[in-house]
């Protein structure tokens, strides 16, 4: 019986320690799986019994330095659908493919995926058009319906495209400050949260969640729209007359190192960026380098008379030649320019004057001063993909050296060579280059400012004038001589720089104005002109002077060299008005008229009002095809035209039209200058 009792006794332990051991399991379990994994798997019984839709925020617009915005963002529809609550996937992939123009058999297939894979919502199409969405919400599809994002509008379209560059249909930055400023620009998502079955139906009485997005920051740029445009214009007048390949044109704030402009042709919609090349999408100004050529011995300039190895009036014999190492290098001009001093070297460009100044400067010496002027290096500027030139001291020997010291055997990108410039400019200071001005929120307040940086003082403040000097008497006596300005003291240097295939040259102007207190620096590359004219004094500078007159003449730089005969008039307003009555205005004002683009109503001009200029200068004006809300409006005069002609007129105008006869206008009421209000009826008698 003790024995009987005692086996007893011990399966009662055993079962109780066994008790022990499964509650202590069960302990751990319960806390493993509450606290350790509690939010995991809380999350995701979350996304089990609820549908996330996303709501896309709203990017912030990027204006000009003027407020003028460059970039906007809309609200537009994306279509949705949720897979468990379409019943005839067929039909309903038949209706949408035929609105939407898309693949009906590829609709049916990503359905048919999403209900296997018991997915609660899919995108059927993102970023439709208000007609398509009309459409499908016309036919009240069950299991179709629709989520607010925001796309990207491009209201200049062309206009400083590589600088604003584009978006993806996340509308994510691709490229440009876009890109660069992306996680200011995007915002922070919202969610739209509803409760569903097991097969991920939603819930009739659900409970429903909305987190509202957070909109994006604004951007505000450094980049001037009217010189942007100013620059583009220019630039494309050029590579069409000289039928060259591509070319680039920035303008800077030497003293600041804002951009300006900065224009690269060919170029692209960033609305439509998917139907551009590549190639045409590049950025050239940052991203590609080349030999700069003439240009370049601003820098040896500098870099001699800051170490004292030559003196403005120093003495040079040019021959036509000079003898480095057994090779015999030639000056551009047959025969040499003979004897003359550095300035008058500087002036013709003469490249065995610059081979001396290399050799007395001596390698460690030169590449100091190439490195200080921030070549070899990239300059910073908040832009994608710059490239930092390509200057290699290990291959740097006695010829190199020569070759280097007027512009060839190196190689540099325009904004490099800018910028290197522009410290010459700004009295020996180097400035960090950049197009961002300011973040702001939607109230307009600023968020982050972003100021000047100056990276290094390069030549001394003394010497920097000195070239300011020798610089300007370039354009007075010497090869830069196209791009003198009117009453302006200019300063720049003229490149032309042959390409390793044969017969292709770059032309290039680099300078600023006024020469001894600039206000603009601006650099102009035309590539491989093909017109049998290629030098950079020729092609080159006379695109800079027409760039630096309108721009200096738009930020009201007055001239300081007073003309013997003041002809100069102040342009007038004759935006937002028909363009027949702003022809007359300026042509009574004794000024030339210019007309860019299609319509009938003056949407922007250049010079702007109140600028005075030459009398004879020639007044861009853009034409718009939107109507003016100008009021009251003077009456145009339309006699001659026929009733086509002067319904579109009126039309443009707000001005409503009774015919009377038929033909061509004869006479008119009111008559032609009078004073209506929009919605004014024109008495318009015609005759055969």
């Amino acid at each position: 019986m003790a024995k009987n009792l005692l086996k007893i006794k011990r399966r009662l332990a055993f079962l109780l320690l066994f008790c022990l051991l499964l509650s202590c399991v069960m302990i751990i379990r319960v806390f493993w799986i509450q606290f350790v994994r509690g939010d995991e798997l809380r999350t995701r019984a979350e996304e089990q019994w609820t549908k996330d839709t996303p709501v896309e925020p709203v990017r912030g617009t990027i204006f000009d330095r003027n407020m003028n915005p460059l970039a906007i963002s809309a609200k537009v529809n994306s279509v949705m659908a949720s897979p468990p609550d379409i019943k005839d996937v067929e039909s309903i992939a038949e209706a949408l493919s035929e609105i939407l123009n898309i693949n009906k058999e590829s609709l049916i297939n990503t359905i048919n995926d999403a209900k296997a894979k018991k997915k609660g919502a899919i995108y059927i199409k993102r970023k439709i058009t208000d007609e398509e969405a009309q459409k499908i919400r016309q036919l009240n599809l069950k299991g179709i319906y629709f989520t607010e994002e925001s796309k990207r509008f491009y209201p200049e379209r062309n206009l400083a495209s590589h600088i604003l560059g584009f978006t993806g249909i996340d509308s994510q930055g691709l490229d440009g400050v876009e890109l660069i400023y992306d996680k200011f620009l995007k915002g922070i998502p919202g969610r739209i949260i509803k409760e569903t079955d097991a097969l991920s139906r939603e819930l009739p009485f659900g409970d429903e969640r909305y987190i509202p997005p957070k909109e994006g920051l604004n951007l505000v740029l450094t980049i001037d729209k009217v010189i942007q445009y100013i620059a583009e214009r220019e630039l494309e007048k050029a590579i069409a007359e000289n039928k060259a390949k591509r070319g680039t044109i920035i303008v800077m704030d030497p003293k600041t190192g804002e951009i300006l402009a900065l224009a690269n042709k060919p170029d692209y919609d960033p609305n439509d960026y998917r139907n551009y090349p590549q190639e045409a999408r590049r950025n050239f100004a940052v991203s590609d380098t080349y030999e700069p050529g003439s240009t370049f011995k601003i820098v040896t300039a500098s870099a001699g008379l800051e170490e004292g190895v030559v003196r403005p009036n120093d003495r040079f014999y040019d021959p036509g030649y000079i003898i480095v190492s057994g090779v015999k290098i030639r000056c551009w001009r047959a025969g040499g320019h003979g004897s003359q001093s550095f300035i008058q070297v500087v002036q013709n460009s003469c490249n065995p004057g610059f081979i001396e100044v290399g050799m007395r400067l001596g390698k460690e010496r030169f590449l100091k001063y190439i490195k200080a002027f921030g070549f070899g290096e990239t300059t910073g500027i908040d832009l994608p993909g710059e490239a930092k030139g390509i200057l290699d001291p290990n291959k740097i020997g006695p010829v190199e050296l020569a070759t280097i010291s007027f512009g060839q055997g190196i190689s540099t990108t325009p904004i490099q060579l800018l910028t290197a410039v522009s410290a010459v400019a700004n009295d020996g200071r180097l400035m960090e280059p950049h197009v961002a001005k300011a973040l702001m929120d939607k109230d307009n307040n600023r968020v982050m400012e972003f100021k000047p940086r100056v990276v290094r003082q390069v030549i001394s403040k003394e010497t920097a004038k000195e070239m300011q000097r020798i610089l300007e008497s370039v354009v007075t006596n010497g090869t830069g001589g196209r791009a003198k300005i009117e009453g302006i003291k200019v300063a720049g240097k003229t490149g032309t720089a042959e390409k390793y295939a044969d017969g292709k040259y770059i032309a290039s102007f680099v300078g600023f104005a006024p020469a001894d207190d600039a206000k603009l620096a601006a650099i102009v590359i035309i590539d491989e002109p093909s017109t049998g004219i290629y030098y950079g004094g020729q092609i080159a500078a006379p695109v800079f002077q027409k760039v630096m007159s309108d721009s200096l003449k738009y930020l009201g730089v007055k001239p300081e060299i007073a003309s013997e005969e003041d002809n100069r008039i102040e342009v007038p307003d004759v935006r937002n008005i028909y363009v027949e009555d702003a022809k007359k205005i300026l042509k009574e004002k004794g000024l030339d008229v210019i007309t860019e683009g299609n319509g009938l109503i003056v949407g922007e001009q250049t010079p702007l009002p109140g600028i005075k200029i030459n009398k004879g200068s020639k007044v861009v004006l853009k034409l718009t095809d939107s109507k003016t809300d100008k009021n009251p409006i003077v009456v145009p005069d339309l006699t001659g035209k026929n009733i086509k002609e002067v319904t579109n007129v009126a039309n443009v105008l707000g001005l409503k039209v009774e015919v009377i006869g038929t033909g061509y206008a004869k006479k008119q009421i009111p008559e032609p200058g009078e004073e209506v209000e929009q919605g004014t009826v024109l008495k318009v008698f015609f005759e055969p």
